[in-house]
């Protein structure tokens, strides 16, 4: 469901878009995307709570989470493919 995200939002930008071609622009658009839910998660939280915001540690907690959890999906889609091509 996030790569075909990533691939809508990147059809705009570049023509012919193939998530499957460019493995590391993917990797990058999804981890963005998901460091955004996550920081506006977390804002919303603070907001909630009445607790001080942190932008800037919360930014890069969010952009630091996105990219460790897209890079790990990567490798999840890379292992089944791997023992799908078996």
């Amino acid at each position: 469901m996030l790569t075909m995200l990533v691939e809508v939002i990147m059809s705009v930008f570049i023509a012919n878009f193939k998530a499957s071609e460019h493995p590391i622009l993917n990797i990058v658009i999804r981890g963005f995307l998901i460091a955004i839910v996550i920081f506006v998660l977390g804002i919303f939280s603070d907001i909630k709570n009445s607790k001080e915001i942190f932008f800037i540690f919360g930014l890069s907690v969010s952009l630091i989470g996105g990219f460790c959890i897209s890079l790990f999906l990567f490798l999840i889609d890379k292992l089944f493919s791997y023992f799908d091509k078996k």
